[in-house]
C-alpha cells in the first residue's frame, strides 16, 4: 500500500483535478502530491470520476471553481477537452487531444499534450533512446496520437501504426505526414516482427479479462516492449513479452516523465 504524500491543505491551496472514467487505476495523484510536497508547493491533486454522459455538466461546474488551478484529463475525456479549452498549444492541436490544462489568472484554460513527451522521457530514463529506431504503435487515441508525435520529434526512423478504429490511425498518419513528412509511416495490421520497439497505447490490459493488444508469439526476443497502462503495474502484455526474452518498460515510467513536464507547465520548479 502506498504511503500518502504529506500535505497541508488550506483555503489558499491551489486545486488540481485528474478527471477520468474509470479512475481507480490512476496513480498520478500520489506522484504529483509527492512532487508538490517535496517542492514546498501549496497545491493538491485529487482524482475526480465522471462519465462521458456527464461531461458537459461536470466540466461546466469546474469552470466555476475559483481555486481550480489545473486539470489533468485521462480516458475518456482527452479528445473532448480539446474543444473545451480557450487555447490549445500547437502540440495538442496536432495530437487532437489534451491531457493537461492550466487555468490562467484570468480564468482562461490553456491545453497541452504531454502523454507522448512523458513516454519518450520514460524510454530515455531507462536507457532506450528511440532516435533512429523503428516502432510499432498499437492504439491511435489520445495517448497513442501524442506518442506518435513525440516519437517523431525524437527522430525515430519508421512508424507502424494500428488502431481498431482505422479512421483514428488514418488521422494520426495524416497529421504526421503534414508535420513530419520525412518520417515513413505505415498504417495497417500489427506486425511487430520487423521493428525495434513495440508500444501499447490502448487500454487493453486494465481489465482482468481483456484480450492482449497483440499476439505475444509475434514478438522477437530482444526487442523493447512498452505499455502505457498504470494498473496493473506490469500488464499481461509485459509479462508475456518478458517471457519471450524482451526487455520492457512499464507505464509508470511514462507517468514520471509526464509529471515533470506537467509541473513545469503548471509553473512549478
Amino acid at each position: 500500500m502506498q504511503t500518502p504524500a504529506p500535505l497541508t491543505v488550506t483555503g489558499e491551496t491551489r486545486l488540481y483535478v485528474v478527471i477520468g472514467d474509470p479512475i481507480a487505476q490512476v496513480r498520478s495523484t500520489h506522484l504529483y502530491n509527492g512532487l508538490a510536497s517535496e517542492g514546498g508547493y501549496d497545491a493538491v491533486f485529487v482524482p475526480l470520476q465522471f462519465g462521458a454522459e456527464d461531461f458537459e455538466a461536470a466540466t461546466g461546474a469546474l469552470r466555476s471553481f475559483k481555486n481550480l488551478a489545473g486539470i489533468i484529463p485521462t480516458i475518456p475525456h482527452k479528445a473532448r477537452m480539446l474543444d473545451l479549452v480557450d487555447e490549445a498549444r500547437p502540440r495538442a492541436r496536432m495530437v487532437g487531444a489534451v491531457n493537461s490544462i492550466r487555468v490562467e489568472p484570468d480564468g482562461r484554460w490553456t491545453g497541452e499534450a504531454f502523454d507522448g513527451v512523458g513516454y519518450v522521457e520514460g524510454l530515455k530514463a531507462n536507457g532506450h533512446d528511440p532516435k533512429g529506431r523503428t516502432v510499432q504503435l498499437v492504439g491511435a487515441g489520445g495517448a497513442g496520437a501524442s506518442m506518435a508525435f513525440a516519437l517523431a520529434e525524437a527522430g525515430i526512423a519508421q512508424l507502424r501504426l494500428f488502431d481498431v478504429d482505422a479512421g483514428k490511425a488514418d488521422r494520426v498518419a495524416a497529421g504526421l505526414a503534414e508535420h513530419f513528412p520525412q518520417l515513413p509511416v505505415t498504417v495497417g495490421p500489427v506486425d511487430p516482427g520487423a521493428v525495434d520497439i513495440v508500444a501499447n497505447a490502448t487500454p487493453l490490459g486494465m481489465g482482468a479479462n481483456d484480450p492482449l493488444p497483440l499476439d505475444p508469439e509475434t514478438l522477437v526476443p530482444g526487442q523493447l516492449v512498452t505499455d502505457m497502462i498504470m494498473k496493473p503495474p506490469v500488464t499481461p502484455l509485459l509479462e508475456a513479452a518478458a517471457a519471450r526474452g524482451c526487455p520492457t518498460v512499464v507505464g509508470y515510467e511514462a507517468l514520471k516523465g509526464q509529471a515533470a513536464a506537467n509541473m513545469a507547465f503548471f509553473g512549478y520548479g
